[in-house]
């Protein structure tokens, strides 16, 4: 169940949240926004999720325990979808951090204790060259007791990690508030993302391992640049470069 009253009593927007849709079961919630009539910031959720979709084509099934929901946008370029990728990232973690430290790891991974707790995927329908729709969706493992054997040693719950009851409203609604925002501040120039990196960053000035076509590199995270690029460091020779694609393994801690 979701209480809405309790979502809109804690919901600070002007437009995402306002409008919101709750299924019962979905193929995924970014589908229901991508191939429905909705306005902006309007916003999905589902109690269970059949096909979901993740990063690199990994999927994200749900029986009932997680927080899934999809948010519609419009209005972004191609140059700021990247940026708000992270602006994303801090959000959810905002959301999950009203019960546990949460922390970001590049590009779109919110980790407890270097432990997956949410993933995230931006999508797009494009008529000719144009995005005619954006749709940011996002799983949040909330009352997950366990995990399959193959995930278990990389994932996690808000549950595992709180003794507080948890609210999946207020996680969504203080998502949706801190997304709005920065958003906002943002688009007037009043936000740099570069600057927030240290705070919500898990692996800022650590050695991680980057995973790029197969191929395993290991080099210390420096940072993100304001487009949204993470600056890496080799730790073979010092070399400082940038990286737009790829992610940043579990299989590494340093």
């Amino acid at each position: 169940m979701f209480d809405k009253s309790l979502f809109y009593s804690s919901l600070n927007t002007l437009s995402f949240g306002k409008n919101i849709f709750i299924y019962d079961k979905v193929t995924s919630t970014n589908d229901v926004l991508l191939n429905g009539e909705f306005s902006y910031g309007s916003v999905v959720i589902t109690l269970l999720q059949t096909k979901g979709r993740g990063r690199s084509g990994r999927s994200w099934i749900d029986t009932g325990s997680s927080l899934i929901f999809s948010i519609l946008l419009t209005g972004l370029s191609s140059e700021m979808l990247m940026p708000f990728n992270i602006i994303a990232g801090y959000s959810v973690c905002n959301g999950i951090s009203l019960y546990a430290e949460t922390k970001l790891k590049w590009p779109n991974d919110c980790v407890i204790n270097d432990k997956k707790v949410s993933g995230m995927l931006l999508e797009a329908s494009f008529t000719g060259n144009n995005a005619a729709k954006i749709v940011f969706g996002a799983g949040i493992n909330v009352f997950n007791k366990d995990f399959p054997e193959d995930i278990a040693y990389r994932a996690t719950s808000v549950y595992l990690n709180t003794n507080k009851e948890i609210k999946k409203e207020l996680i969504l609604a203080e998502i949706l508030n801190t997304m709005e925002h920065m958003l906002d501040q943002y688009k007037k120039g009043l936000l740099k993302i570069e600057d927030l990196w240290q705070k919500y960053s898990a692996n800022y000035n650590k050695k991680i391992s980057i995973h790029i076509n197969g191929i395993k590199k290991e080099m210390i995270e420096k940072g993100i640049l304001p487009n949204g690029e993470l600056i890496v460091q080799d730790i073979n020779t010092n070399q400082i470069s940038n990286i737009n694609v790829g992610e940043i393994g579990y299989d590494f801690n340093g």
